[in-house]
């Protein structure tokens, strides 16, 4: 796939894209080219283009198994940098057979998984809402989104939501609101850890009634962390929204999902839902 792709973007997309979101690498390095020494010795090289995946495994922290052709120059590579004790092979036509036999040994041992993934996901929380009072004879209540790290044993730092767009299915207009942090549920902090296996929820939405001179308004609005009212996204009348909510944190590939957001004059005419 390396060798096939001749521009940076086809780089990105196709394959550093695949090691962003891997969970395990195995990296084999064939042999190439012979190669001679001064002393007459020869030897061969290793695989140009795996070398520089394993270098951006490593920087991404992913466990590798790591196998050699017998014949490749030792320690050639990302290999010697990285101190790396590679478990040689011979035949080409059992190296299956070996990888599949190493692969099940972490299995068994557990340190390796098929049940997690090194990947967050957005769902509805449970319970959907809760009521708060943020002031005397008030009721305020908030709708909350989970943020689910689905990895057995790696936490996800300095998570952070944003919200990507609105699109108002009555008229089919679709904005895209100032790029500001959500508030997490329970703090203040922009950025938050997701422990492995976990999940963190955070405010979507909220909705009130408030008195307007001697009026009773509905409003619906977010909890964004922002000192001007510039950066705090706007639903103003009732009706059917989808709702594109991002997270992205330092150790994990960001994700994006869509939500179905149902807006009325009362409390019980509120809801939100994944969307199909």
């Amino acid at each position: 796939m390396a060798v096939a792709e001749q521009t940076l973007l086809g780089l990105r997309e196709n394959i550093f894209s695949q090691l962003e979101s891997a969970d395990y690498l195995v990296f084999v390095d064939f042999k190439r080219e012979e190669l001679k020494s001064n002393d007459g010795t020869t030897s061969c090289r290793g695989s140009l283009f795996s070398h520089q995946e394993l270098g951006i495994a490593s920087f991404l922290k992913i466990p590798a198994l790591i196998f050699q052709e017998a014949g490749v120059k030792e320690r050639d590579g990302m290999l010697g940098a990285m101190q790396a004790n590679a478990i040689p092979f011979s035949d080409r036509n059992l190296l299956t057979n070996v990888v599949a036999d190493f692969i099940y040994q972490k299995a068994c041992d557990k340190s390796w998984t098929t049940q997690t993934r090194h990947q967050l996901t957005l769902e509805v929380a449970s319970p959907i809402w809760v009521d708060a009072s943020p002031a005397p004879g008030r009721l305020r209540r908030f709708y909350h989104i989970a943020v689910n790290n689905l990895h057995h044993r790696k936490a996800a730092m300095n998570c952070s939501v944003y919200l990507d767009a609105i699109l108002d299915l009555n008229s089919n207009k679709l904005t895209h609101p100032n790029t500001i942090e959500f508030k997490w549920a329970g703090t203040g902090l922009p950025g938050v850890r997701i422990g492995p296996s976990s999940s963190r929820k955070f405010d979507a939405c909220w909705f009130e009634h408030i008195l307007v001179g001697m009026k009773i308004v509905p409003q619906l609005g977010f909890n964004v962390l922002t000192d001007s009212t510039d950066y705090i996204p706007k639903i103003k009348t009732p009706g059917k929204y989808q709702l594109t909510f991002s997270v992205v944190s330092q150790d994990f590939p960001p994700q994006s999902a869509n939500f179905m957001l149902e807006v009325g004059n009362t409390l019980e005419s509120i809801s939100i839902s994944s969307a199909l």
